[in-house]
């Protein structure tokens, strides 16, 4: 029922009326536009800070990985100073 309510009124604006009223919108995404730029600039700031970040958390993570030196492919899990204790075979 609104809606049939706001298409009456709209019949009953002249033709200058409309003008300005989409002149007010037109300024109104104008002045939004703006905003949204220095948004955008933002965003993208924040998003280079964030790549910066991941880049130099990757690079921390290959120089631990380059000075533990390689894993034991027998046992991954033993820490590096022990040394491995040796089997011997049963006959």
């Amino acid at each position: 029922m609104s809606e049939e309510i706001k298409q009456e009124e709209e019949k009953k604006l002249t033709p200058e009326q409309l003008e300005a009223n989409r002149k007010k919108v037109i300024d109104y995404y104008k002045k939004q536009s703006e905003v949204l730029k220095y948004q955008a600039e933002y965003e993208q700031h924040l998003a280079d800070i964030e790549t910066s970040r991941a880049r130099r958390m990757e690079m921390i993570i290959r120089q631990a990985q380059m000075q533990a030196g390689p894993e034991d492919p027998e046992n991954p899990e033993a820490p590096e100073g022990e040394k491995k204790e040796r089997k011997l075979k049963k006959a």
